[in-house]
């Protein structure tokens, strides 16, 4: 079940590098294009003659070529030639769906185009600041999205999943405070005073104990931001004084394909040691972190999978992950009415 008038990343911007790009998103395959002019499109990924890939087909131009019989379709969906014949009938087109780039990311709107909402779709600034570096990437994940959702909005796993690194026991003690609004939820945690996370301690330098803090905001159905840090303790950083220590924000753009695997695009930015490598070294640690997750929740799956009705209970640690599957559905439900 998805939300379908929404936005969904379906790539990064470099990903278009190669010509014709083929993405499933929401169980739709997509083909996604940049043209010779610089625009891009995304297209039904099924030519209307024999119902071949277009994806396997060739960039010509600004158009695409089905590589089964050269039919051409422009981003409008429209197809524009036909190799055998001068008259091309206006039946022959395929769906075109609303796609933008934005803080290089590819963009795409899966329901009504007519409801295409550009105002909707969160500004990760510092994906393409040059004030701050970012180590990027992209996983192909073996679960269900809402349940990878999850892991990224619940803190309480990092003890567990990420003992080494992101986890540390405040975590488990300091509650969270939840804000709803009409289209997100955000999140809070602060703990001063405490002993922060050990990759953020090492990033900062930090002595003894440290004033940390995790704050995120979960724009539905699929993309996350994250700010976090740590700074010596009392030093002012709840204040806004970091300098005694650091900040990170995450981007992570959780994109269903099937009922089963989801996209990940995530990003992990910072506005210190910019062309320090061995603070790019240091941190670089972020992709196995991410990857812990990915080990996790895939396992997950394959049990869920093996045992569909299995009773499952919900906890307190549960609240902000039960929050944000609230309101997805609810939304999902709106839409459907």
């Amino acid at each position: 079940m998805y939300l379908k008038n929404a936005w969904y990343v379906a790539g990064w911007e470099n990903h278009l590098d190669g010509g014709l790009l083929a993405r499933t998103i929401c169980e739709e395959p997509i083909v996604f294009f940049r043209g010779e002019d610089g625009k891009i499109g995304a297209l039904e990924d099924r030519c209307c003659h024999r119902s071949a890939p277009l994806s396997v087909g060739r960039l010509k131009g600004n158009e695409v070529e089905c590589g089964y019989h050269g039919l051409r379709f422009d981003r409008t969906g429209q197809c524009t030639a036909i190799p055998t014949q001068e008259l091309v009938p206006p039946s022959a087109c395929v769906r075109s769906y609303p796609v933008i780039l934005k803080n290089r990311w590819i963009w795409v709107w899966m329901g009504d185009a007519a409801k295409a909402d550009e105002s909707q779709i969160p500004d990760y600034f510092f994906l393409e600041n040059n004030a701050w570096a970012n180590i990027d990437g992209y996983f192909y994940v073996e679960c269900n999205y809402q349940s990878y959702i999850d892991i990224q909005l619940d803190q309480t796993h990092s003890p567990y999943v990420h003992p080494d690194t992101l986890g540390n026991a405040a975590k488990l003690r300091v509650k969270p405070s939840v804000k709803r609004e009409p289209r997100a939820l955000k999140c809070e945690r602060l703990f001063p005073n405490d002993d922060p996370p050990p990759l953020w301690a090492k990033a900062a330098n930090i002595k003894g104990k440290g004033d940390s803090w995790n704050r995120w905001i979960y724009t539905p159905p699929a993309t996350i931001m994250f700010d976090v840090g740590a700074a010596q303790a009392n030093t002012g950083a709840f204040e806004g004084n970091l300098e005694h220590g650091i900040t990170v924000h995450n981007a992570h753009g959780i994109t269903p394909e099937t009922g089963t695997t989801t996209h990940h695009f995530w990003s992990n930015a910072r506005d210190f040691g910019l062309d320090d490598p061995e603070t790019e070294e240091q941190l670089s640690v972020i992709r196995r972190v991410f990857r812990e997750d990915v080990t996790i929740c895939e396992a997950v799956q394959r049990r869920v999978s093996q045992f569909p009705d299995a009773h499952q209970i919900d906890v307190a640690m549960d609240y902000p992950t039960l929050q944000a599957r609230n309101m997805l559905a609810r939304l999902i439900k709106e839409e459907r009415e």
